[in-house]
Protein backbone atom coordinates (compact mmCIF):
# COMPACT_ATOMS: atom_id res chain seq x y z
CA UNK A 1 0.00 0.00 0.00
CA UNK A 2 1.45 3.43 -0.87
CA UNK A 3 1.37 6.18 1.31
CA UNK A 4 0.96 9.73 -0.67
CA UNK A 5 2.81 13.11 0.09
CA UNK A 6 -0.46 14.36 1.75
CA UNK A 7 -0.75 11.57 4.46
CA UNK A 8 3.06 11.66 4.69
CA UNK A 9 2.62 15.17 5.77
CA UNK A 10 -0.05 14.69 8.31
CA UNK A 11 2.33 11.93 10.10
CA UNK A 12 5.12 14.18 9.93
CA UNK A 13 3.05 16.79 11.46
CA UNK A 14 1.76 14.22 14.61
CA UNK A 15 4.86 12.48 14.78
CA UNK A 16 7.26 15.80 15.57
CA UNK A 17 4.47 17.91 16.95
CA UNK A 18 4.63 20.59 14.51
CA UNK A 19 1.89 21.41 12.35
CA UNK A 20 0.60 20.40 9.20
CA UNK A 21 1.82 23.28 7.44
CA UNK A 22 5.33 23.21 8.70
CA UNK A 23 5.36 19.66 7.84
CA UNK A 24 4.74 20.43 4.50
CA UNK A 25 6.72 23.25 4.05
CA UNK A 26 9.87 20.42 5.60
CA UNK A 27 8.76 18.08 2.79
CA UNK A 28 8.93 20.56 -0.18
CA UNK A 29 11.99 22.05 1.11
CA UNK A 30 13.69 18.31 1.01
CA UNK A 31 12.38 17.06 -2.13
CA UNK A 32 13.58 20.42 -3.68
CA UNK A 33 16.92 20.42 -2.37
CA UNK A 34 17.70 16.79 -3.03
CA UNK A 35 15.80 17.41 -6.86
CA UNK A 36 18.81 20.49 -6.89
CA UNK A 37 21.70 18.16 -5.27
CA UNK A 38 20.85 14.99 -7.83
CA UNK A 39 20.96 18.51 -11.38
CA UNK A 40 24.42 19.60 -9.86
CA UNK A 41 25.34 15.44 -10.18
CA UNK A 42 25.91 15.43 -6.05
CA UNK A 43 25.40 12.64 -3.87
CA UNK A 44 23.14 13.07 -1.04
CA UNK A 45 24.07 10.67 2.06
CA UNK A 46 22.12 10.21 5.19
CA UNK A 47 24.01 8.16 8.13
CA UNK A 48 21.87 5.57 9.28
CA UNK A 49 18.98 6.41 6.21
CA UNK A 50 21.18 5.94 2.84
CA UNK A 51 21.79 7.62 -0.14
CA UNK A 52 20.78 9.51 -3.48
CA UNK A 53 22.70 9.55 -6.58
CA UNK A 54 22.43 9.69 -10.33
CA UNK A 55 23.32 6.65 -12.23
CA UNK A 56 23.42 6.28 -16.17
CA UNK A 57 21.83 3.22 -17.42
CA UNK A 58 23.44 1.83 -20.95
CA UNK A 59 21.18 1.47 -24.00
CA UNK A 60 19.15 -2.03 -24.02
CA UNK A 61 16.21 -3.61 -26.16
CA UNK A 62 13.62 -3.36 -24.49
CA UNK A 63 9.40 -3.97 -25.11
CA UNK A 64 7.02 -1.53 -25.60
CA UNK A 65 4.26 -2.39 -23.33
CA UNK A 66 1.84 -0.25 -25.49
CA UNK A 67 2.29 -2.73 -28.45
CA UNK A 68 4.18 -5.36 -27.45
CA UNK A 69 6.90 -4.57 -30.11
CA UNK A 70 10.63 -4.98 -29.90
CA UNK A 71 12.30 -1.46 -29.09
CA UNK A 72 15.29 0.16 -27.86
CA UNK A 73 15.48 1.92 -24.69
CA UNK A 74 18.11 4.91 -25.14
CA UNK A 75 21.21 5.46 -22.25
CA UNK A 76 19.33 7.52 -19.75
CA UNK A 77 20.17 8.61 -16.04
CA UNK A 78 17.85 8.13 -13.29
CA UNK A 79 18.16 8.59 -9.55
CA UNK A 80 18.73 5.85 -7.30
CA UNK A 81 18.30 5.51 -3.84
CA UNK A 82 20.73 2.57 -1.47
CA UNK A 83 19.24 1.65 1.52
CA UNK A 84 21.70 2.09 4.79
CA UNK A 85 22.17 -1.35 6.75
CA UNK A 86 20.25 -0.07 9.46
CA UNK A 87 17.54 0.98 7.46
CA UNK A 88 17.79 -2.26 5.26
CA UNK A 89 17.54 -4.02 9.01
CA UNK A 90 14.91 -1.53 10.60
CA UNK A 91 12.47 -2.19 8.12
CA UNK A 92 13.06 -6.05 8.18
CA UNK A 93 12.70 -6.36 11.75
CA UNK A 94 9.21 -4.40 11.67
CA UNK A 95 7.84 -7.30 9.06
CA UNK A 96 8.89 -9.68 10.94
CA UNK A 97 6.48 -8.13 13.66
CA UNK A 98 3.58 -8.01 11.31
Amino acid sequence: MAIFKKEFIDKMAETGGITKKEARRGVELFIETLMDCMAEGKKVKFTGFGKFEMKTTKERKGINPFNGEDCIVPEHRKMKFYASEVLADRIEGLQRED
